[in-house]
């Protein structure tokens, strides 16, 4: 039914009318759909044409409570209002589609009065006497007190489903599904889950974490690519590790405003703990919660864009004191060096002289060790025959299954309803994912059947080039398994002492 206000009647210069008006309709999500704005126009235009009224034009909104004000097509109205149009009354089916709040209501009606424009119910009609405009504000407030009981009763069922453990509506988290009231893992949302928190963990950006997933393929819950905003409420989101949370979020201000940052006192909130199944398990839930704390309050560790390969793994520790060693930069005749330093000496404690170690000496020795440990390995030849194909598959995976989702949800989004020209549109889409899916689709087969082969002359260029991925690379895998083969490095001012897993 969009636009959502449009002119329906030109004035005619020889036409006799009573008076112009304009129709305001509204419909919530209770129990209403667009039918209920068919109903009241419908009934809006009988009975203008019964008392001779010119419905010059319409506003309405759809599934937008009248509890507050932040009304597209209302607001759309009330401008209207203020540029001295041809109506000078508002014609609304009853006064709970003009709003649900009593004050509210006045005030905006004071509002149009100052500029000639009268409020008027075709099934609630008052005179202007003082009984008649008594019981007006009356309505008014049984209107405000029907909207905080339905909301009393449905908070009450939401609460009784909370309690079981059931979700009370609304779109699930990323990594979830819900099936019959309860949540159930989605597995294909839930390994992105699973990599968001381990990217956070290993000081991966927001900005970093949003171009490691759209690269693979990996999609919102909406099927949008990842940005910057798309992973403060994952990380927060404290039903990953099996507790069901309800009624977490602050109530509405005044003006029907919600904080998103704000959350209620504890005891207000509903949990229950093993309720749903568990994605992120609770220790690592925990980890980052605490990483989150120290970005907020400025930790340098954690707020450092820099890289450091030795970085945020948690093996490289001071072998005086134990604390784990934090990369920094350090000025010394007008250059700039990365060093690792502990940071018990650097706040001046006494007891740690660690004067710290350059990160370029530290850095080249492991992985100058890691790559001879690969090189010496006698299936190198058959792991890269696999590794760079197995790699490739695995991205074009993601990627055809990221389109296959946009099939699926452009598909809803025609059989929704929509206008010819969006269902034309959408096709369009439809037909360019199914292109870009064939193409990839005719990849992966090509992938799977191909080898590659390494001769023993190409064993140095490989191991060159696995120590240049190693120096550059910043990708969650290559810090995984920097956390597999270092078990721990200790350094003090004369000596570093590495502990691997290597052979």
């Amino acid at each position: 039914m969009k636009p959502y206000n449009r002119i329906i009647h030109k004035i005619e210069n020889n036409a006799t009318y009573k008076g112009i008006v304009a129709a305001y309709m509204r419909y919530s999500s209770d129990n209403q759909d667009e039918h209920s704005i068919e109903y009241q126009r419908k009934a809006i235009v009988e009975y203008c044409k019964k008392e001779n009224y010119c419905l010059y034009a319409e506003y309405w909104d759809e599934a937008r409570t009248g509890t507050n004000d932040r009304r597209p097509s209302f607001q759309k109205m009330i401008a209207d209002a203020q540029e001295s149009p041809p109506w000078d009354t508002i014609l609304v089916f009853d006064y709970s589609r003009w709003f649900r709040d009593a004050n509210l209501s006045s005030l905006y009606e004071c509002l149009l009065v100052g500029l000639g424009i009268d409020v008027f119910s075709i099934t609630e009609q008052f005179d202007t006497s003082s009984e008649g405009l008594l019981m007006r504000d009356i309505k008014k407030a049984f209107n405000s007190f029907t909207s905080r009981n339905i909301g009393k009763f449905t908070h009450a069922g939401m609460l009784t489903n909370a309690s079981n453990g059931e979700h009370c509506g609304g779109v699930p988290p990323l990594g979830y599904n819900v099936v019959d009231k309860k949540l159930v893992i989605n597995e294909s949302e839930a390994e992105i889950v699973r990599r968001i928190f381990d990217m956070y963990e290993n000081n991966f950006s927001y900005k970093q974490m949003a171009e490691d997933l759209n690269s693979k393929g990996y999609r919102t819950k909406f099927g949008q690519p990842f940005t910057y905003n798309s992973f403060s409420s994952i990380l927060h989101q404290e039903k990953y590790t099996g507790t069901y949370v309800w009624n977490k979020s602050s109530k509405k201000s005044h003006s029907g405003k919600r904080n998103s940052h704000k959350t209620k006192p504890e005891e207000e909130q509903i949990k229950q703990k093993d309720a749903i199944p568990v994605i992120i398990p609770k220790e690592q839930f925990d980890r980052v919660q605490t990483r989150i704390a120290e970005r907020k309050n400025g930790t340098a560790s954690s707020k450092s864009r820099r890289f450091y390969l030795l970085g945020s793994g948690g093996f490289l520790k001071c072998a005086e004191c134990g604390a784990l060693m934090i990369g920094c930069m350090v000025k010394s005749h007008g250059k700039s060096y990365k060093y690792y330093y502990c940071p018990n000496h650097r706040k001046g404690n006494s007891r740690c002289t660690n004067v710290g170690i350059k990160a370029r000496l530290l850095e080249r020795f492991i992985v100058n060790a890691l790559v001879k440990d690969i090189s010496e390995r006698s299936d190198l030849i058959s792991l890269y025959n696999t590794s760079d194909e197995k790699d490739k598959i695995y991205l074009l995976k993601n990627q055809i299954a990221g389109l296959e989702k946009n099939s699926r949800n452009l598909v809803s989004e025609i059989a929704s309803g929509k206008s010819k020209a969006a269902i034309d549109d959408l096709r369009a889409q439809l037909n360019d994912v199914a292109v870009r899916k064939q193409i990839l689709s005719a990849e992966l087969e090509r992938l799977k059947i191909s080898k590659v082969i390494l001769t023993e002359r190409d064993r140095r260029a490989l191991c060159e080039k696995i120590a240049k991925v190693l120096y550059q690379s910043e990708s969650l895998e290559v810090k995984k398994y920097l956390k597999e083969m270092i078990t721990e490095i200790k350094v003090s001012n004369d000596d570093v002492v590495v502990s691997m897993n290597i052979a």
